[in-house]
């Protein structure tokens, strides 16, 4: 059995085992069948907490998928290192987490491409969040009424400039970080 297929099959069988998982963490998707086991794999995961992806593709019905089948969501973290895609599905992707994830305390969405649009959502509708990491998102323009609702409304704001030195794969060089897949569960 190739090595990826093999891969699949053994994520496929510990993600139905682990109905009582509360945090998964992957990071450096290469191969596209991960997306597709992220929709169903969160479907299982009643508990889940904390859900970090480092450089994984996620779509507006993963994170639909994740308000309707992990109602204990605390913590989400979706990270990119570069650009890729338009305005518009990050934007999709950030009205869809102010719509469906309203429980969350932390967000992270270092190097997301939303605008104001996105962020006003997220804003208007999270109401416990504490924490907004938006290291990166350079397309948002925190001046005015926007800078001053966020600056209000959550305890620790971290700004597009602010530095990436708490970033746990900052240092991975470029092969490693596109060639390599990580998965932590707990």
């Amino acid at each position: 059995m190739h090595h990826k297929a093999m891969f699949l099959y053994d994520c496929f069988r510990l993600f139905y085992r682990s109905s009582q998982l509360r945090r998964l963490e992957m990071a450096h998707q290469f191969f596209f069948g991960c997306v597709k086991l992220t929709t169903v794999a969160l479907m299982k995961f009643p508990l889940l907490e904390e859900l970090n992806l480092y450089e994984i593709r996620i779509s507006k019905e993963e994170i639909e998928t994740v308000g309707r089948y992990c109602p204990m969501l605390k913590t989400l973290k979706a990270n990119k290192r570069g650009y890729e895609g338009s305005l518009m599905r990050y934007n999709e992707i950030a009205i869809a987490i102010g719509q469906n994830l309203l429980g969350l305390r932390h967000l992270e969405l270092i190097g997301n491409r939303m605008t104001n649009v996105g962020l006003h959502v997220i804003l208007d509708n999270c109401h416990h969040l504490e924490t907004l990491d938006l290291r990166r998102c350079f397309c948002i323009d925190l001046k005015g009424d926007l800078g001053k609702q966020c600056s209000e409304q959550i305890k620790y704001l971290k700004l597009p400039h602010d530095p990436l030195e708490d970033y746990p794969y900052i240092h991975v060089t470029e092969s490693e970080y596109y060639n390599t897949l990580i998965l932590l569960l707990r």
